[in-house]
């Protein structure tokens, strides 16, 4: 008996039952196809955040630098020569010296209210090929002289200021001293990470460190553009280099291992995967709940054929190969539409800014979805699994049940 051509011949003639099967399965398979993407795009622009804007690949600091405190006296000292140093051993790396401070602004129009922000000095020639600093300013330009700066539009906005607009930051020198400094807003930016968006200001790095007693030091020293696969041993290289140069109070880190951001990144990651898990068995309970329907609501076909002379492994094999075909096409739409929806948001991206607003969760504001082949074949082949084996234990016990009790039921 020719089983697949019965069970195409059923899926023919019952056509409705048939396109709620396969939309239940691509329904299903496209949403967890389009949440893993999420996910996968999270992860990676997590790290890149922390890479670009936290810690680099490598961060070198003092090694008895706070990063609670923000410890001023705890720096690099002689940032310049170590960069240099460094540049002639890796060449291929990508540096970014800065000199983080913490400042508060009073509010203009009431004294009693001031407003916590993040100041850094950083090397703009640098950061154009480090951050592509020159991509992030939205109004205005890059500072020209040391009294200017590039200010996120989150801060701006809720100190109520704009170019060309002076604000007095309150902050500490290295020495403990309350000081203030008077800069000029020259431009505004959006970055990628909402903390730099909401919380900083970003000042030339010549002579801020003058300016807080710190002449000729940072409070760190990003590398990025060494790769995971080379990253501890280029770490004990680095480490090494400075110790036989003398620079034994400087130490080399993993990103992985400065602050909580990797951890956070970690718990996000697994908080994510969870819910993508949940989401992927609801889905399944979809798949599994449809084709169940379908199952019991053929009690009476399946006790018609079974008085025809159908064996019992026959009918089991009959609604099998019938579930097999729906899964087969509902899973191949599903993770078809997922990638036809997918491609162009992995270059367009989803912009979360509205959904987070000033919360920094650690990534950027827009996020690109991203999927591997592997894991599309994985969720094809898991729906297509779903959808054919919930089918067997129902059409099991059918097949059991005396022909005339079947023909009866409704």
């Amino acid at each position: 008996m020719k089983l697949g051509k019965i069970a195409l011949r059923n899926l023919k003639r019952n056509k409705k039952r048939s396109i709620l099967s396969l939309g239940a399965t691509m329904i299903a398979t496209y949403a967890i196809v389009f949440m893993f993407s999420f996910i996968g795009g999270l992860n990676v622009d997590m790290q890149n955040v922390a890479k670009n804007y936290n810690s680099g690949e490598i961060l070198l600091r003092n090694v008895e630098y706070d990063d609670v405190s923000f410890s001023l006296s705890r720096s690099v000292s002689n940032y310049n020569e170590i960069i240099n140093l460094l540049k002639k051993e890796f060449p291929l790396y990508e540096f970014s010296p800065r000199l983080k401070f913490p400042s508060t602004v009073f509010d203009n129009n009431n004294s009693d209210r001031s407003y916590i922000s993040i100041g850094i000095g950083v090397n703009f020639q640098l950061e154009k090929v480090y951050l592509n600093i020159e991509d992030k300013i939205v109004e205005g330009t890059l500072p020209q002289n040391s009294r200017e700066v590039l200010m996120g539009i989150g801060l701006a906005n809720e100190l109520g200021l704009g170019v060309g607009d002076k604000f007095t930051p309150i902050t500490m020198t290295k020495g403990g001293a309350s000081t203030g400094i008077t800069f000029k807003v020259s431009g505004l930016a959006r970055y990628e990470d909402a903390g730099f968006t909401n919380k900083t200001f970003l000042a030339p790095l010549d002579e801020l460190p003058n300016m807080l007693k710190m002449e000729g030091s940072v409070t760190d020293i990003l590398i990025k553009n060494v790769g995971d696969e080379n990253l501890e041993e280029s770490i004990t290289e680095i480490n090494s280099v400075l110790q036989k140069n003398g620079y034994t109070e400087i130490i080399a880190n993993s990103w992985k291992d400065i602050g909580i951001g990797y951890s956070w990144m970690q718990m996000a990651s697994f908080a994510y995967t969870i819910i993508g898990t949940v989401f992927f068995l609801l889905a399944s309970t979809v798949i599994a709940n449809t084709m169940l329907m379908v199952v019991f609501e053929r009690r009476k076909e399946i006790g018609t054929i079974t008085a025809l002379g159908m064996t019992e492994v026959e009918v089991i094999r009959l609604f099998f190969t019938e579930a097999l075909m729906l899964g087969l096409i509902g899973a191949a739409l599903g993770v078809i539409l997922g990638v036809i929806t997918i491609i162009p948001l992995s270059f367009i991206g989803l912009d979360l800014s509205s959904a987070t607003g000033d919360i920094d969760i650690g990534s950027s504001f827009f996020i690109y979805p991203k999927i591997k082949i592997t894991t599309l074949i994985s969720i094809f082949l898991y729906s297509v699994f779903i959808a054919s084996f919930v089918s067997f234990f129902p059409s099991k016990g059918a097949a059991k049940v005396d022909p005339i009790v079947a023909l009866r039921s409704e």
